[in-house]
């Protein structure tokens, strides 16, 4: 899983470049795919053989806000069999947001930093621990 890459979506294009910025400083590899909305993500998730290294949502977009998203992910056999780490990070952080979040089984939900260097320490701490930890082998990979 750790060469595959990591999927952004994001509807702001200022916090998707702060994003690319401070996960490209990490020293990673991995390519780093942004998307404006779930409708475009969702359709690279159906049609690729890849499986993310992990997917770095928002809550708030206009077309279908980041819940809705990861409940059609639970909800399709074939896109939850990848079990993909799905972390949220949004400007939103009310505890019924966080609750529903963590009710569709996400693996983070995390507060938006508000300078580059935060934006920064925060890619680091998480693509360090998902780029460390054992997951178990999807469904979609041959043995």
């Amino acid at each position: 899983m750790q060469n595959f890459p990591i999927l952004i979506i994001e509807d702001d294009k200022d916090d998707c470049e702060f994003i690319l910025e401070a996960i490209s400083g990490t020293g990673i590899e991995n390519k780093i795919y942004c998307f404006p909305s779930p409708v475009p993500a969702l359709e690279y998730l159906r049609t690729t053989q890849e499986i993310p290294l992990l997917i770095i949502c928002d809550i708030n977009m206009p077309e279908m806000n980041g819940l809705a998203f990861k409940r059609i992910i639970n909800g399709d056999p074939y896109l939850n069999a990848k079990r993909i780490p799905f972390v949220f990070l949004s400007t939103s952080a009310q505890s019924y947001l966080v609750d529903e979040a963590f009710h569709l089984c996400v693996q983070g939900y995390f507060k938006k930093p508000t300078t580059l260097n935060d934006y920064r320490i925060l890619a680091s701490s998480i693509i360090q621990y998902w780029l460390s930890s054992k997951l178990p082998q999807a469904v979609t990979h041959s043995n």
